[in-house]
């Protein structure tokens, strides 16, 4: 019911700085594993990162296109993680299964 298993993941995140796009990495992590696992997911423990490409794009932006000149960056990381997952798998558990009969006017004012 309980396991426990090691997994690579592939995922990147963009931010106005390095540590935004870090995070966002991290966070994209739980929801890409969501979907992907259908069991209750206890941690996720990261155990080792590697960096696979890191990106930054500096570009000017101006106010109304000629005031004010700003150098802004952007930020891109992409990044394996390896981490160690702790579940509860669904699939092993066996649920029991009850009935119940409601009277016609429980079943209309919807009683239990």
């Amino acid at each position: 019911m309980f396991h426990v298993w090691e997994q690579k993941i592939d995922i990147e995140g963009k931010g106005e700085s390095k540590g935004a796009a870090f995070q966002q990495a991290l966070s994209a992590m739980k929801r890409k594993l969501t979907q992907e696992l259908p069991d209750v997911l206890l941690q996720i423990e990261p155990q080792n990162v590697e960096v696979l490409s890191a990106k930054e794009t500096r570009y000017t932006e101006r106010f109304l296109g000629l005031f004010f000149p700003r150098v802004r960056a952007r930020y891109e990381v992409r990044v394996r993680i390896h981490i160690k997952i702790r579940a509860v798998k669904l699939d092993e558990i066996a649920f029991e299964q009850q009935t119940e009969s409601l009277s016609p006017p429980q079943r209309i004012l919807h009683l239990r």
